[in-house]
């Protein structure tokens, strides 16, 4: 059926003739379906035309090098001149793009508040997308199939709601959109938290960080960022500074009881997590140092955890009491030299077999009750600092943890492990100097020192075991 209402995009395209356009003009003052759809159709070419180009209705911007600019469509220019006229003669005032009313209340679909769950993990500041639901991960896709409701978007165009926009598009897992708006924004503490989010969506942990950190030093008890720095250390692998952020959150006064319980909730989950895993780790290296004591381990089997067998070796090699026991190492020594390069680990075990064992004996043995009952004799430290079991010293310091709260301590740790030229000694300096940052209360070097240990043990393509350095 041919009806006037079929007429109406070839009339905002202006192909009509002047005589069809000034009938259409007087249908549309009579129509309201045609009055509707006139200002959808302007505001939904507005709403796009502006989100890929960052432009006025007007006067395109200049692109911005490397990005995908849509300019205006030419007819949206015709339109605005024959719609005009139109809204002012009919008295409708609503169909120009610029409305001004009382701020619009915003169906509810936009933020998906009437689902009972939410698939976004990480938390966007804009008040309408942070209402808590309990959490339940996506399966199979990362969109929402809920349909994004466009008219809503134009009425948040129109006020410049750039930040709510791009909520209702991460929301969905569209976040290509969430990005090109969350540009438009003023610089904020709110704009970098929700920057932060689109970088966690694609597992850019350390890029989240910056964002997550410039946001907290402009308000430090910002919650939706001290949230998302949760997830975005945990993802990074440092559960202890994760479960502390979540500990932060669910302190914060007047927030809605569900976001409490669940930052308490994940707090002591990752704290279960990294009690587990260091038990685990543990239970490997002591069941490796046992066959290694015992003369009974499989060196080929053994080297294919490198970074258990060169924790167990070393913990070997300090506790061994004769220049035989010590000797029998050298072939799972020469193997993991093979796997990482080098003769490092090699060199160690005969510059060890070579010490006078009539006094290094009764320290490793004293040793062995240190690092195996957590027993420490009066004065062992100070006594291994004077014999020049050098190696013993590292151990004893880093079993104690001296070496994080005494100068002196920490420079014989590095020079040791200088010496030794293996880099898992130096990262292991590094922990132990990150964790004196933590003892003097220094959060911000802290975390910075651990996220540049980490990225150094990741180089070496998994012969250490980087959690340790958490």
């Amino acid at each position: 059926m041919n009806t006037p209402c079929t007429k109406l995009h070839l009339f905002v395209d202006g192909e009509l003739s002047a005589t069809e356009a000034d009938a259409f003009r007087q249908h549309l003052t009579r129509c309201e379906e045609c009055e509707v759809g006139l200002r959808d159709l302007l505001q939904l070419e507005l709403l796009a035309s502006r989100a890929l180009a960052g432009t006025s209705a007007v006067e395109p911007a200049e692109p911005v090098a490397g990005s995908k600019v849509t300019p205006l469509r030419p007819w949206l220019h015709r339109a605005w001149r024959a719609a005009v006229p139109v809204a002012l003669a009919a008295g409708l005032a609503a169909v120009g793009v610029y409305r001004m009313q009382a701020e619009p209340r915003m169906p509810p679909e936009v933020w998906l508040a009437s689902a009972d769950s939410r698939m976004l993990d990480a938390r966007l500041s804009h008040p309408k997308a942070d209402h808590f639901r309990p959490y339940i991960p996506m399966r199979g896709t990362s969109a929402s199939s809920e349909v994004l409701p466009l008219r809503p978007l134009a009425e948040l165009e129109e006020r410049q709601d750039f930040r709510g926009i791009a909520a209702a598009y991460a929301l969905r897992g569209d976040w290509q959109q969430a990005e090109a708006f969350l540009a438009r924004a003023p610089e904020s503490a709110d704009k970098d938290n929700d920057r932060a989010v689109v970088e966690m969506s694609r597992q850019r942990w350390n890029e989240a960080l910056d964002l997550l950190g410039g946001a907290l030093r402009q308000e430090p008890k910002h919650p939706q960022a001290l949230w998302n720095r949760g997830l975005a250390l945990h993802g990074r692998g440092l559960l202890k500074q994760a479960e502390e952020s979540f500990r932060e959150v669910a302190a914060l006064p007047g927030q809605d009881e569900g976001w409490k319980q669940e930052a308490e909730s994940r707090a002591d989950a990752l704290k279960q997590q990294r009690e587990q895993e260091d038990a685990r780790w543990h239970k490997q290296v002591m069941e490796a140092w046992a066959q290694l004591s015992a003369g009974r381990a499989d060196v080929k089997v053994l080297a294919q955890q490198p970074a258990v067998a060169r924790e167990a070796l070393y913990e070997a090699v300090r506790t061994a009491t004769t220049p035989d026991a010590v000797r029998a190492l050298l072939p799972l020594a020469a193997e993991l030299d093979r796997v990482g390069g080098g003769a490092v680990l090699q060199d160690y075990v005969k510059a060890m077999a070579q010490r006078d064992f009539a006094v290094r004996a009764p320290l490793a043995r004293e040793y062995a009750k240190l690092v195996m009952e957590g027993q420490v004799s009066p004065g062992l430290v100070d006594t291994l600092r004077r014999s020049k079991e050098e190696d013993l010293y590292f151990g004893a310091l880093v079993s104690t943890g001296e070496a994080r709260q005494d100068a002196e301590a920490l420079k014989a740790l590095q020079r040791f492990a200088h010496n030794s030229r293996d880099p898992w000694l130096d990262l292991v300096v590094d922990r132990e100097l990150a964790h004196g940052e933590d003892l003097a209360g220094r959060k911000g070097k802290l975390e910075k020192a651990l996220l540049s240990t980490l990225q150094t043990c990741e180089a070496y393509n998994k012969l250490f075991h980087c959690a340790e350095i958490n």
